[in-house]
Order: structure tokens, then sequence, then C-alpha cells
């Protein structure tokens, strides 16, 4: 049997620098990013430090755009792949996911062969899904196979993120702006995650700084997922790379997840996750 040659095309909430881009032979088609009049693209051109700053002084509310069907037909069917998998960002947070499953019937006219798979989630929990996706190809595994066994690992996955400040949450709508300032004046810090159908839930609050914070995440992980031996954690952070290197120090203290990767968020996550913010998916 002559081996099918797969293919990833992700949103850029995926955070693949190129050597990850690389050793999954994945292609990521960028989101857009509004503060003002003013667009940045969210690929390896933008100055994530500059975006940040003016970010951090604008008032104004910042909006973010998904990629058109056209931008993820043309993806698909510029690959020369004999199946294609993308992922992307949950259907509730973005319609990115609605983009791609567009692309796709546009694309199958030209004969491509495309299965998109709703991510119900974001960033790290993203790149995890894209890296089960490579392992189970690694596998020889068939298409089928790997729809079913992604469907299903996506429906066990989870993520947690804690964020250093919700000022851009705050600009972005999604939360509370009195809430928002009574978080930081209390120095309370918020352990957020996903309800497992791709929306934003509250999963515990914690006072204190970072450190308390990061230690509270790492006890989150751990209560959520016993059985961690084999398994693959990604973490991924806003600037904030000391916080990062904490919780993989802490969560190897109790757990055993067999590959721990650790990524920069791009521009999109980092328009809500904000400086300092750190996320984790397994």
């Amino acid at each position: 049997m002559i081996a099918l040659k797969y293919q990833l095309i992700v949103d850029s909430c995926c955070e693949l620098t190129g050597d990850l881009k690389e050793s999954l032979r994945a292609v990521s088609i960028p989101l857009k990013m509004m503060i003002g009049d003013k667009e940045y693209v969210d690929d390896d051109n933008l100055d994530i430090d500059e975006f940040l700053r003016v970010l951090k002084t604008v008032k104004v509310l910042p909006k973010s755009s998904c990629p058109s069907p056209g931008d993820y037909a043309d993806a698909y069917i510029k690959s020369d792949a004999d199946f294609i998998f993308s992922v992307t960002l949950s259907s509730k947070l973005s319609g990115s996911y609605n983009s791609a499953i567009q692309g796709k019937k546009i694309a199958e006219e030209s004969g491509k062969k495309i299965h998109v798979f709703d991510s119900k989630s974001a960033s790290a929990c993203e790149l995890l899904i894209a890296l089960k996706i490579k392992e189970l190809i690694d596998k020889g595994l068939t298409p089928d196979e790997i729809i079913a066994e992604t469907d299903s690992f996506i429906a066990g996955s989870k993520i947690f993120f804690v964020l250093e400040n919700t000022d851009n949450l705050v600009k972005n709508g999604r939360m509370n702006a009195f809430l928002g300032k009574a978080l930081a004046m209390l120095n309370i810090r918020l352990i957020l995650g996903s309800d497992g159908d791709g929306n934003i839930k509250l999963v515990s609050k914690v006072r204190g700084g970072s450190a308390n914070a990061i230690a509270k995440l790492a006890d989150t992980i751990a209560d959520a997922c016993r059985e961690t031996k084999g398994k693959t954690l990604v973490i991924t952070h806003c600037q904030n790379a000391p916080a990062a290197k904490s919780l993989v120090k802490t969560v190897k203290e109790t757990c055993s997840f067999g590959q721990i990767v650790v990524q920069p968020t791009g521009g999109l996550s980092s328009m809500y996750a904000d400086i300092g913010g750190v996320l984790a998916a397994f």
C-alpha cells in the first residue's frame, strides 16, 4: 500500500514557530487584528512587542477578523497532499471554523480531500491537537482512523489559563469593566478554562502574585489529569517565559507527562491573554 501524503493547515492561533511548522508540515493561515484604523496581520512578520505596546496605550476596542473562506480554499488547493487536516479556533470564539468549512467546499470541487476540526478551544489546545494529528499520521493510520481518534482526543482535552491582568478582556467586552477593576484592586487572579464546548468558564480564583497563580494552575492541571504518563502538555505564554518555566518545574514534581512543549503566543492570543498570560493544555 502506498502511504498517503498528509498536510496540516491551521489558523494562526495555533502558535506555530518556524521549526514546528516544518516538523508538523503545517501551513498557518493568519487572522488579523485591528487597533483603531491600523491593521496587524498575525503572521511571522508581526512585531509582537510593538503590537502589545500599541494595545496597551489605546482605549479603543481592539477587533479581530478571521481568515476568509478564500484564504482557506487557496491554501487547500495549493497543497500537494493527498489528504488535508485543518484545525481552527473554537467556533464559539471565532468565525475561523466556518471559513475553513466554506473553503473546504470550494477546494473539494478541485478534488481535494479535507477534514476540518473545530478545536473547541484556542492557543495551546490548538497546538496540542496539531501535535496529536502528527502523532497519528506517523503511526500510519488511515484518514478515517485519524479523524475518529482526533475527535475523541478533542472531546477529552482540557485547557486552563491565568492572566496577569484583565485589561484586554475588558476592552474586548469579554469581562465586565467593574469586575476587572475589582480583581486588580483585590490582587485576585482568575484560573479560567474551557467548558468543553468552546466557551470560556471560571475555574477558580487565587489571591496574591504570579507565583501563587502559577502554583494554583499547576494544582489545577494535576487535579484534572490524574493519569499523565505518556501524554503531552502544551504551555503557551505572552512574554512570560519565567512563569512558563516555573509551571514546567512545578508540574514535573506532581505529573509525568511524556512531553512538555512551551511556545510564545502569537498576535491573536496575545491580544486576549495580554502580557504575562500563561495557558496550558493537555
